[in-house]
């Protein structure tokens, strides 16, 4: 072998010395880092269970506190209600009432199912109805009426509650300025629009009524943002008085608008009791019961503008044996179109019905008109 074939060789040999070495180094670090990866998931892993169970523990704890909270400024109640307005339900009443029986803790709003509750049929297109004399609270009838359902803008007769329930009346006639931010959330949401626009110095009264009428996202979040200074505190007095009324089992709201979301949530039975405190509310009274309603001066409109509730409006043709006095709908994709009214009949009985998951607002307000004419007597 020559000089430079050796010295080749040579070459050749530290070379493949050198790659197996770096090869080993990486097979090692390779091995170190599985390890190393390995021990800290096992650390992880450790630290999350106490985490859960950590937040479990207060969870509970929270729950706990949040049951024993008490709400000592109550609905109108019935005269029965108020003659022992500290009468509470017996222990362990809660989970074993059924829905349609559920009280408050305030006084009662429920209603009961009886021999002659009945399942609605008919020409009815909605998925779910239900139908209560307010006089004898009773279930008249029923498709589906304590199944879980999207409220959509229903959700806004809690709405006008809870802000009814936490102001003073004299309180309505305080100026408001329609804020960006209000304005912002709507938006951002899909919200139907009151009418009013951003820098529009309006009433309290105009929120309470561009809420409902034309079902004003704007306005809605105008108004809990002016009850509780932000949406998320008013959104938690809603779900306090969903508690007060003993729907906190069935019903959740995330927002006052009625925007869809996995944790938004009632019933139709919900939505009926809801109404039916509502009616019980004066405030509240006053602007569901509305069909047109004509805004105070603004620095935007100094004539004030013009709303209406189209339910009332559209409905009020219609021969359903009596006279709808208050109503509020509501529509998103999950939907489908629903309503909640309250009629009172020729004879001088008050219903209150629910349906939801109509084909289209129009048929919405058939179906309405349908279940009173069959069901209300």
């Amino acid at each position: 072998m020559s000089y430079e074939q050796r010295q080749t060789y040579r070459k050749r040999k530290r070379l493949i010395r050198r790659i197996q070495v770096y090869g080993e180094i990486a097979v090692i670090t390779v091995l170190l880092l599985l390890a190393g990866g390995f021990l800290v998931n096992k650390i992880t892993k450790h630290d999350s269970k106490i985490s859960v169970a950590a937040e479990k523990k207060e969870t509970g704890k929270a729950k706990q506190a949040k049951e024993e909270k008490k709400d000592d400024k109550g609905l109108k109640v019935s005269a029965k209600a108020a003659e022992d307005p500290d009468a509470k339900p017996a222990e362990g009443e809660d989970t074993e009432t059924p829905a349609e029986e559920q009280k408050t803790s305030s006084g009662t709003y429920s209603a009961t199912k009886t021999d002659d509750t009945t399942t609605i049929t008919g020409d009815v297109v909605s998925n779910y109805a239900i139908l209560i004399n307010n006089d004898t609270k009773q279930i008249v009838g029923s498709l589906n009426g304590t199944d879980r359902i999207v409220p959509a803008s229903m959700t806004k007769v809690m709405t006008v509650l809870t802000a009814a329930r936490h102001i003073k009346p004299e309180q309505l006639d305080e100026k408001v300025t329609l804020s960006h931010e209000a304005v912002d959330f709507s938006y951002a949401g899909g919200g139907s629009t009151s009418g009013f626009v951003e820098g529009e110095e309006i009433t309290v009264k105009d929120l309470f009524y561009g809420t409902i009428l034309p079902s004003g996202g704007d306005a809605a979040t105008q108004l809990a943002m002016y009850v509780a200074g932000d949406v998320d505190t008013f959104v938690g007095m809603m779900n306090d008085e969903v508690s007060n009324l003993g729907l906190s089992d069935t019903t959740h709201f995330t927002n006052p608008v009625g925007f869809h979301n996995e944790d938004h949530y009632s019933t139709p039975y919900d939505i009926a009791i809801i109404m039916m405190a509502a009616l019980d509310n004066d405030i509240c009274k006053e602007v569901i019961k509305t069909k047109v309603y004509q805004s105070s001066a603004s620095n935007i409109n100094p004539e004030g503008l013009t709303i209406s509730n189209w339910f009332l409006r559209r409905i009020e043709d219609k021969d359903i044996g009596g006279t709808i006095e208050a109503a509020k709908t509501g529509y998103v994709d999950e939907s489908g179109s629903c309503a909640v009214s309250a009629m009172t009949t020729e004879g001088g009985t008050e219903y209150i019905l629910c349906t939801a998951k109509s084909a289209s607002s129009w048929r919405c307000i058939n179906d309405h008109v349908s279940i009173y004419k069959t069901y209300a007597k």
